[in-house]
């Protein structure tokens, strides 16, 4: 192995891994340096509660990932990966044993059960879902897979066309203005805005309105990586192997190497030094990268100030609870619709707007949520690879602050109630199900929020989306307007994870878009075709002025 790299990239999650196979592929000599002996991230598979029992640690349902630009660019499918298709996304179980579901890719099913608990919220969802379908394509898509374009360039843009308009709309409200606005029925709507908790938004936000708009309009597109996730993280391994990637596991990082205020390479604890000519790029946090591993004194004071203020979020923290079961988890409410049986996600303590406006303020406040809203499900029920056969493994989370205010104990007070958690977990949800009996459970054990932090500490208290999604940390101001743009006021240091723009969970999207950049940084046309949303929304506005006239 060499000492010396066009680039290195600091850290083997999936967003490190894409970036690294993107700029390979362009011609550049690259390094990934990683912490762990194993690869991946947030693609994270254990061997946790009994041999064969594998838990899905971190991600789970992966949206539409077979049609990203990612995927096909760097050939996933022939590394070996394989997704598999969920017809229903998410079933919601009420308290009397109802449930409305949202199936993945049928619009007029998804209004049916919204129906059953109010005719005119079907019929709104319906109307909704056609209205915006098309922003969220022609707009939304693009946005997610390009470099954030300025706020009011963007918007002098999208002025010019419907679809345009369609997102502007919305943009100055909260998720929950927009769902309230649409909908009557409180159930319904402590559903949609639920399940944007669970994807990392801030729902009381303002400014970010359109990602209610985009949701309904897009619709969910589920998937599942067979052979677990971790799998996904084997096949981007192959990938990069394949580009050329050198890669160094189990080398925590001591410090990015200064030289003359530019990056120029990196030292690892066990005294290792790697150097590079163009480029190092962080797929770490924020306070990880430049105040740690630059240093204060590389930065200005202002600069600094700014890094150390970026506020982590305490609403996308999670408790999990594992499973290993003798047989799948049947449902009460399949009574009510025997669908429910066969949905990916399932939401059980969750009874309408007003419990996501509690969880809200206790989370916030830092403090353990009274209520339970557990939301998981059984990945092995689609993929029985992933347990002994016959038997069942089962995952839900429930929102809890890591980082617990002192009144709570701090978060010292997770190892202390980690187990006492875990069972209460297992009680509330032995209300929704049939057979969560003792007899059932071969194993089961729960994650903390701090648990995850330790297994990854880019997930600051437990933080998965790494940085609160509101709207002063979203798009063009993530993590801060210098940054947004994947360079770092140090010179030859690029930022590529999920602190980046479009944020957390299994998109690739900062891999992706870094990867743009960083290309074009080096004087060179990508190899790929990357997404310009800026000719596209304006050739979207000429067509319709000409079909005007």
């Amino acid at each position: 192995m060499d000492n010396e790299y066009d680039g290195i990239i600091i850290g083997a999650g999936h967003n490190g891994m894409i970036c690294a196979g993107y700029l390979a592929k362009a011609g550049f000599k690259m390094l990934i340096v990683e912490r762990q002996l194993e690869i991946g991230g947030g693609l994270d598979s254990h061997e946790g509660a009994r041999p064969g029992f594998w838990h899905n640690i971190h991600s789970n349902l992966h949206r539409g990932v077979p049609h990203l630009p990612w995927y096909k660019d760097l050939n996933l499918a022939e590394m070996g990966q394989e997704y598999i298709p969920l017809r229903i996304a998410v079933a919601m179980l009420t308290r009397d044993h109802r449930a409305i579901l949202w199936y993945g890719t049928d619009a007029e099913k998804t209004a049916a059960s919204i129906g059953r608990f109010s005719a005119k919220d079907g019929k709104t969802f319906l109307e909704v879902h056609k209205k915006y379908n098309q922003m969220a394509r022609e707009v939304f898509f693009p946005e997610f897979y390009s470099p954030p374009v300025p706020w009011e360039k963007k918007k002098a843009i999208l002025q010019k066309s419907k679809v345009g308009r369609d997102y502007l709309e919305w943009q100055p409200y909260s998720i929950n203005d927009f769902f309230a606005h649409y909908f009557e029925n409180d159930t319904v709507r402590g559903l949609f805005s639920f399940l944007s908790v669970i994807r990392g938004f801030e729902t009381d936000s303002k400014g970010i309105g359109f990602i209610a708009s985009a949701a309904i309009g897009s619709g969910v597109a589920p998937h599942m990586s067979k052979g677990s996730t971790h799998k996904m993280a084997h096949s981007l391994h192959k990938m990069v192997t394949k580009a050329g990637v050198d890669m160094v596991e189990a080398a925590p990082l001591e410090r990015i190497l200064m030289e003359n205020g530019r990056a120029v390479g990196v030292k690892t604890t066990d005294g290792r030094v790697f150097r590079a000519r163009r480029f190092v790029i962080s797929s770490l946090n924020p306070n990880q990268t430049l105040l740690d591993f630059v240093g204060r004194e590389h930065l200005t004071p202002e600069f600094a100030k700014k890094v150390e203020n970026f506020k982590y979020s305490d609403t996308t923290p999670l408790f999990t609870l594992h499973l290993a079961l003798n047989e799948r988890l049947y449902w009460k409410a399949a009574e009510y619709d025997p669908d429910v049986n066969d949905a990916f996600y399932l939401v059980a303590g969750l009874e309408g707007l007003k419990d996501i406006e509690q969880l809200y303020r206790e989370a916030n406040a830092k403090r353990i949520p009274s209520g339970l809203q557990l939301i998981g499900g059984m990945p092995s029920q689609f993929d029985p690879s992933q347990v002994p056969a016959g038997k069942a493994a089962a995952y839900f989370w429930q929102v809890a602050p890591g980082n617990l205010c002192k009144e709570e104990g701090g978060r010292e007070r997770w190892d202390k109630i980690r187990d006492e958690y875990t069972e209460r977990c297992v009680k509330h949800l032995a209300h929704y199900a049939t057979n969560l009996t003792k007899e059932n459970i071969v194993a089961q054990f729960g994650m903390t929020p701090i648990d995850i932090e330790r297994h990854l500490p880019n997930m600051h208290g437990g933080d998965i989306q790494v940085g609160e999604l509101s709207e002063k940390q979203m798009i063009h101001n993530r993590p801060f307007p210098e940054c947004s743009q994947y360079r770092t006021p140090v010179k030859g240091l690029y930022m590529c994870g999920s602190c980046m723009h479009p944020s957390g969970s299994i998109t690739g999207g900062p891999g992706y878009n870094a990867a743009n950049v960083i290309c074009r940084d080096a004087g060179l046309d990508p190899w790929w075709k990357p997404i310009d949303p800026v000719a596209y929304w304006e050739k979207l506005a000429a067509e319709e002025s000409a079909a005007v006239k």
